[in-house]
């Protein structure tokens, strides 16, 4: 591998899409081949990047949202082949039929036509604000509004229910991914295991795992207390 070719890469990436700053690491056989931070984990104080910085792990927690689903089917709370309905009566989309076909397998599957919609947007809206990183999104080309963002489940489900869209087809017939229908699985654990989502993987996977060094922020989609 030509490190410094790689090097010139990275640091064009980063300056294009403005990111503040990542951590880039290649293994081969186990073997870190390359390693290095670019950018920095405070901007203000320019403290770099390092191979211990904290970094979000994003969708990688899809994966967990699967184990937690399927823990639960062990316990004979739920089949993943259970209609969505089940669990989640509220939930719409612009076909009746069609939602009353999507499984919990549909979603952990990305199958169950529903197209990319802009929820996810919405729900990180505040935080966006709050981290002051407007500008990395739009220099990415993601138009900003005014409208208003996405706090709790019921804002969500709500949410969905107001778009109009034509579904992909049906349930099972295409895969597209769907931050929405995992959003909806984090929901389902909820209801079914009676914990929230952050403290069913704590207990359930973290604690298990002996992985000390995970954590879970302040959850985006929270039930509204009454």
């Amino acid at each position: 591998m030509d490190n410094r070719k790689f090097n010139e890469f990275a640091d064009s990436t980063v300056e294009q899409h403005k990111i503040p700053g990542t951590m880039i690491a290649i293994q081969k056989d186990g073997v870190d081949t390359f390693k290095k931070g670019f950018g920095y984990r405070d901007v203000d104080q320019k403290r770099e990047v390092t191979s211990q910085t904290v970094f979000g792990i994003g969708s990688i927690t899809k994966s967990m949202t699967c184990t937690a689903i399927l823990q639960l089917q062990e316990a004979g709370k739920l089949s993943v082949h259970d209609p969505v309905l089940t669990y989640l009566p509220e939930f719409q989309t612009p076909n009746p039929a069609k939602t009353k076909q999507m499984t919990i397998h549909h979603f952990m599957t990305h199958s169950s036509g529903i197209p990319p919609l802009p929820t996810l947007f919405y729900a990180n809206k505040n935080s966006i604000e709050a981290e002051g990183s407007k500008e990395q999104y739009e220099a990415m080309g993601i138009k900003w509004d005014e409208n208003g963002s996405i706090d709790t489940n019921e804002e969500l489900l709500a949410f969905l229910a107001a778009q109009d869209y034509d579904l992909l087809g049906e349930p099972g017939q295409y895969m597209s991914y769907s931050n929405d229908a995992y959003s909806l699985l984090g929901i389902i654990i909820e209801r079914v295991s009676g914990q929230t989502y952050a403290d069913y993987l704590i207990e359930h996977l973290f604690k298990p795992l002996g992985m000390k060094n995970t954590f879970l922020l302040q959850i985006r989609f929270k039930t509204k207390t009454r």
